[in-house]
Order: C-alpha cells, then sequence, then structure tokens
C-alpha cells in the first residue's frame, strides 16, 4: 500500500512538473510573438519615417531619389509618420529586452537627424545628408541584431555596411 501512494505522489509531482514546464514553454512562446510585432511594427514606422525624409531631401537637393516630395505636403506626412513611430516606439519600451531598447533609442535619434536636415533645423549639405544617412543604417542594423538576438534568430545577418555602395547613375544625359 505505501508503494502505491509513493508511486501515486510521485505520478502527480511529476505530471504537475511536467504541466508547469509546458504552460511556461506555451507563454514564452507568446511573448515572442508578441515581442516580433513590436520589433515589426517599430521597425516599419522607422522606414516610413526615415523613407518621408529621403524625398524630403531628394526635393532639397540633398538626396538623388527618383520620388522626390513637396515640402508643405511631405512635412505633414512626415509629423504623422513621427506621430506612428512613437506609438510603436512605446511597445518597444513595454516588450523589448533592456539591449533593443537601447538600441532603438539610438535608432530614433538618428531618424531624428534625418529629420532635422530636411525641416532647414540645421541646414546641410549633401554630403550632410549621407553621412546621417550612413549612421542611421548603422544603427538601423544594430536595432535588427538586437530584436533578433533577444528572439533567439541565430542565423546570419548581412550588416548595411557590408552592401556594396550604391551609385546612383546621373540622370543627365551626356
Amino acid at each position: 500500500m505505501i508503494g502505491v501512494l509513493v508511486g501515486a505522489v510521485a505520478s502527480s509531482i511529476g505530471g504537475a512538473l511536467m504541466e508547469r514546464s509546458r504552460w511556461r514553454r506555451q507563454l514564452s512562446t507568446r511573448w515572442d510573438e508578441r515581442r516580433l510585432e513590436c520589433y515589426l511594427r517599430y521597425a516599419d514606422a522607422i522606414k516610413k519615417f526615415t523613407s518621408l525624409a529621403g524625398r524630403l531631401a531628394a526635393s532639397k537637393g540633398l538626396f538623388d531619389l527618383p520620388q522626390p516630395l513637396a515640402e508643405e505636403a511631405g512635412l505633414e506626412l512626415l509629423a504623422e509618420a513621427e506621430l506612428e513611430r512613437g506609438y510603436a516606439f512605446e511597445a518597444v519600451l513595454l516588450m523589448g529586452d533592456a539591449e533593443s531598447i537601447s538600441a532603438a533609442r539610438a535608432l530614433q535619434r538618428h531618424a531624428w537627424a534625418l529629420e532635422r536636415l530636411v525641416r532647414d533645423m540645421r541646414p546641410g549639405t549633401p554630403d550632410d545628408w549621407m553621412r546621417a544617412l550612413r549612421e542611421f543604417q548603422e544603427k538601423r542594423d544594430e536595432f535588427y541584431i538586437a530584436a533578433r538576438n533577444s528572439l533567439g534568430v541565430h542565423a546570419d545577418f548581412r550588416l548595411r555596411s557590408e552592401d556594396p555602395p550604391i551609385l546612383s547613375p546621373d540622370p543627365r544625359p551626356s
């Protein structure tokens, strides 16, 4: 009878421990899915924000893009994109780990540097724009690496700085 009792207690404890372990794995998976959504939303918002800044820079002659954006409409769209970026950043603050949050903060500071150039808060030249854009791209890579680490994604990631430079052809006929 003692053997049956010990067996029942051991079985009960083993089952409870297995159930607890399964519940923790499911919870971890759910949080990882939410964290991924937050990181994606933030990356999309930053992309939209800096794409608009790039199109505005093109209209000011700071950057060569085929679709420049008129200043009045562009500044309004940029302000809306900044709101969206801010909301997405709040989700990163809530769900991200310390490394990802720090990388997101650095990324947004560099996105704001691009904005300052196109809003004429800090007059610049095409060289200033390209330098600010490269710095932004480096910070974006750092954010992606931190987010991937946070999610346990260990596949290779090619840094933007490893890509060959893009040479835009001179649009003027020779």
